[in-house]
């Protein structure tokens, strides 16, 4: 991941702004340690999280679809679809259901408790992995809800200082450039402790492209997973079609990763049965 200090200082100057109207280097120690805990945060968010979905918090997941400009037009998920994710995420990151955080409403307060609910420190102790999946030729969600937890993991830096958390984002064909060139990012994706591999597609390989493939990213999901390091997987398919033979198409890392108990599984199309399953 790239260096946060330019951004970070940006941060802080916005944040002493806001919070005491003077320029950082007129604050107190106190004044400056809470504007430091904040910048650094914002910073790591604005770096790792795509930039569109860096805003969006659990509130904004309800099913619908949010154009570049803000608005919201026709819902493209299923009302239980929507409810299902939700609540997984919510259990997820706070241990609650969506239920429970929706009576508190938006506000100042529903942050502090979602501050002290945070499992967080919990799922990355544990090695806990997500697969975010769904068929859709319209956008449904997967890469929003990928940022709603990966902020959240973010964010127990306010609480975790010292267990000094590393972060990073990556496209599943850019990640296997990575591997195949041998980059200097590499390092960045083996050792950080939360990563999202976003765009995960089932497109059509020969068998010696397919051997290719797996022969070069198995040993890099194989290490995370035996490491317990949080890896979220982004599908653009639905991972339960009968028809898909995920180990033989992905590896044996990707299918560890799916099988495990340690991993939540939350999809957000209608599972449609094959001639398989009749």
């Amino acid at each position: 991941m790239e260096n946060i200090e330019i951004v970070k200082k940006r941060f802080m100057e916005f944040f002493s702004e806001r919070f005491y109207k003077k320029k950082s280097i007129n604050l107190t120690e106190l004044e400056e340690h809470k504007c430091s805990l904040l910048a650094e945060l914002w910073a790591y968010i604005y770096k790792v999280v795509p930039e569109e979905h860096g805003k969006y918090t659990i509130f904004d997941f309800d099913g619908t679809v949010i154009s570049k400009s803000g608005g919201k037009t026709e819902g493209s998920l299923p009302v239980n679809i929507a409810l299902d994710a939700k609540n997984k995420i919510c259990d997820f990151c706070w241990g609650v259901s969506w239920k429970e955080i929706s009576k508190q409403g938006k506000n100042k307060n529903t942050n502090a408790f979602l501050r002290r609910k945070s499992v967080m420190m919990d799922r990355l102790k544990e090695g806990c992995n997500i697969a975010i999946f769904g068929s859709s030729d319209k956008p449904i969600g997967r890469t929003m809800l990928a940022s709603i937890v990966m902020k959240e993991a973010i964010k127990i830096r306010i609480t975790h200082k010292d267990r000094g958390q590393s972060y990073d984002w990556i496209d599943f064909s850019k990640l296997f450039n990575a591997i195949e060139q041998k980059t200097d990012d590499l390092v960045d994706y083996k050792s950080c402790d939360w990563l999202v591999v976003d765009n995960i597609i089932n497109k059509a390989r020969s068998s010696k492209q397919t051997t290719l493939m797996v022969d070069l990213v198995d040993p890099f999901f194989i290490g995370r997973y035996s490491k317990k390091q949080p890896t979220i997987l982004v599908f653009k398919f639905d991972i339960r079609d009968k028809n898909l033979d995920i180990e033989k198409t992905f590896g044996v890392g990707i299918s560890k990763i799916l099988n495990s108990t340690r991993t939540l599984k939350i999809p957000l199309s209608e599972y449609v049965l094959s001639a398989v399953d009749d």
